[in-house]
């Protein structure tokens, strides 16, 4: 399918069917898309956990409120944010085998990690945080859209009781949780989008 049809294709499932189980290929297929999305300096800040076995499926689910999706789906996938990746050691991993490659010069590549170290030297508590979800959010597009391309469905969900989340999967303190997507095969096929508001009540064109 095109764009457009791929666009109007995804819905966010509340249902999957409980037997159907997705393969490490199916989803490194999918991340192969994904890790094309943009990110701030290219640093790449996005990280991704797939839980698909059961029991720890479970034990999500308990901390979201028993949520039937999460039980029924083929895994839950949570949206990480490196703090380690707003950095000026993570860029020059980064940029240096560019340079290496002469993909770019000495004062390009200096240049940059410059700018890089300006802007994450400028970054306190609060604007890490919206760096982090904002990079986060345009990589779980993608990801959702390149799940529809390969046939599967998704649903974007909220991330609650972070502190015990942390516990069950040890995340590290560098990984902060920003979503949760559930993922597998829709049962409702033919589930109705729901009301969307016409373009001119939401876009504004040079003035407001």
């Amino acid at each position: 399918m095109d764009f457009a049809q791929l666009a109007a294709a995804r819905h966010s499932a509340v249902n999957f069917e409980k037997d159907f189980r997705m393969t490490e290929q199916d989803f490194k297929q999918i991340f192969e898309l994904t890790k094309l999305a943009p990110s701030v300096y290219n640093l790449q800040l996005t990280n991704y956990f797939v839980i698909t076995d059961e029991e720890k499926k479970e034990a999500l689910r308990d901390l979201h409120f028993g949520q039937y999706k999460i039980h029924t789906a083929s895994a839950a996938v949570l949206v990480l944010g490196n703090r380690q990746s707003a950095t000026v050691e993570s860029a020059e991993k980064m940029y240096m085998p560019m340079k290496m490659l002469q993909m770019m010069d000495e004062c390009e590549y200096n240049a940059t990690i410059e700018s890089i170290a300006q802007y994450a030297n400028g970054l306190d508590e609060a604007g890490l945080r919206d760096e982090l979800v904002r990079n986060a959010s345009l990589h779980a597009m993608l990801f959702m859209l390149a799940a529809k391309h390969y046939g599967f469905d998704t649903c974007p969900m909220h991330v609650h009781n972070v502190p015990q989340l942390r516990e069950l999967f040890s995340i590290p303190a560098h990984l902060e949780p920003i979503m949760l997507i559930t993922i597998g095969k829709s049962v409702d096929k033919e589930r109705p989008r729901g009301y969307r508001k016409p373009v001119n009540e939401f876009v504004q064109f040079n003035s407001f």
